[in-house]
């Protein structure tokens, strides 16, 4: 089997005992508190304005033998997100991914609807999702010294119908949703969907606001994703919001990576973000460059009443 394969296969491993992820659809993406739709469709329609996202990531750079495009890498992902309230109750939103890990190959696309009903200083958010999912596993550019090595048999294209659910609470202080990103996916070497709930990923997103002053703020945050059949997986932050509001400043921590983060608000509808992973443990021998990643945000009009335009999202 190549290099290139079994760099594929051995981060696999990892990334999915670093994740507890089951499912093929999951999006390495560490900047998590400022595109929540990704994880849980109750977030569309929660800045009140149409707001488009895009983000872009390079996880593990100079894996040796790993190369994507022009950055030697375990893997390569790029998003697009936008959502809209249709009314005070109602909201829409879709997002595309497109997910690369080693041989692996996941394209998404998701169209969102959530319903959303006041309660006391805050709303609570109802969300649903349903889309495609691509899959495809090619070693067609793999060498391998044995051409019968049953590894060739692995080979996987599939489209497949998927969904997901969530609900998302949030005021002007803190914030708190729970989903399962994907209802379905197919089992390693199976043509089927599963569908099987103890597969299922129930992630978990929060956060609270601290107002120290009003040029002075911090806001820790964490996301935990469990599933019957793997480990916890968790990312816990902590930003700091200086200048009133502009400059965002945070560090986090992960299993295998400790998260650097700056944000910038570049004027009221546009947000920057960027995001540095610094590999821990056994992937620091493979991967010193650690992992990139880089947001852009763009808010076209704030119509709705906002319950917190900034802080959390």
């Amino acid at each position: 089997m190549s290099r290139l394969a079994v760099i594929g296969l051995v981060f696999g491993l990892i990334w999915g005992t670093a994740t507890g992820q089951n499912t093929k659809n999951y999006t390495p993406v560490n900047m998590y508190m400022l595109n929540p739709l990704l994880v849980n469709p109750a977030y569309a329609g929660t800045r009140e304005s149409m707001s488009f996202t895009g983000m872009i990531g390079a996880n593990w750079l100079d894996i040796p033998g790993a190369q994507f495009g022009k950055a030697s890498a375990a893997g390569w992902m790029e998003s697009g997100t936008f959502d809209f309230p249709l009314s005070e109750k109602n909201a829409v939103g879709g997002m595309i991914i497109n997910n690369s890990f080693g041989v692996n190959n996941n394209f998404v696309f998701y169209a969102h609807y959530s319903y959303r009903i006041i309660t006391g200083a805050g709303k609570l958010s109802f969300g649903l999702r349903a889309g495609l999912n691509s899959y495809n596993r090619n070693l067609q550019n793999a060498s391998f010294r044995d051409q019968g090595d049953p590894v060739q048999q692995f080979d996987y294209n599939r489209i497949f119908p998927n969904f997901g659910a969530g609900i998302y609470w949030y005021s002007d202080n803190y914030y708190a949703g729970i989903s399962v990103p994907d209802f379905f996916f197919p089992p390693k070497g199976s043509e089927n969907f599963d569908g099987d709930p103890k597969n299922y990923n129930y992630t978990f997103l929060g956060g609270y606001l601290f107002r120290i002053s009003d040029d002075f703020k911090i806001k820790p945050s964490t996301m935990l994703s469990y599933s019957l059949n793997s480990p916890l997986a968790y990312q816990v932050n902590l930003s700091f919001i200086m200048f009133k509001d502009m400059l965002w400043l945070g560090a986090g921590y992960k299993p295998q990576g400790i998260v650097a983060m700056l944000e910038v608000q570049a004027g009221s509808p546009i947000r920057i973000g960027y995001a540095f992973v610094f590999p821990t443990g056994g992937v620091a021998d493979y991967a010193p460059l650690g992992s990139h990643e880089i947001l852009i945000r763009y808010d076209f009009s704030y119509k709705l009443r906002s319950v917190s335009p900034a802080y959390f999202w």
